[in-house]
């Protein structure tokens, strides 16, 4: 088996930016996903489940970490500005916030936590609409 190995380097590396039409189409197909039982109220009030940002993770930069056996999500961390409308054009793109490795009390192994940061905004007028972090856990 290969050393779990990470560079530092990649550290505040940026992906390619992205955009993307925010469809209610997308939305319903999130909800029914989650088995939301509200679909046609959350359609018709425009309600956007907060968690639906996590559907855009195209154009992630390489996290550089070699010799992993596995992964795993760890943490998702959103922080709201504003809403986009259905229909309205977004644009993303995301970076290696942190890198850095622990070694776990039970096994002894050592695991590298990776946290990506990603920022979207309207198209249309510039606004921020949401930053949302996640971490995950190579092993």
């Amino acid at each position: 088996m290969d050393e779990l190995t990470f560079s530092e380097e990649v550290k505040g590396k940026w992906g390619e930016w992205i955009e993307e039409d925010f469809c209610s189409k997308d939305v319903e197909r999130f909800l029914l996903a989650i088995r939301e039982e509200n679909i046609d109220e959350y359609i018709k009030n425009k309600i956007i489940p907060p968690t639906f940002f996590t559907c855009f993770r195209k154009g992630r930069p390489d996290h550089g970490v070699k010799g992993f056996r596995t992964f795993l999500h760890a943490e998702q961390e959103y922080e709201f500005f504003s809403f986009p409308d259905y229909g309205e054009r977004i644009r993303y793109r995301t970076r290696v916030a942190d890198i850095y490795e622990k070694v776990s009390k039970r096994t002894g192994r050592k695991m590298v936590f990776v946290v990506f940061e990603t920022e979207y905004y309207s198209v249309r007028d510039g606004r921020l609409l949401c930053i949302a972090k996640a971490t995950l856990v190579f092993m």
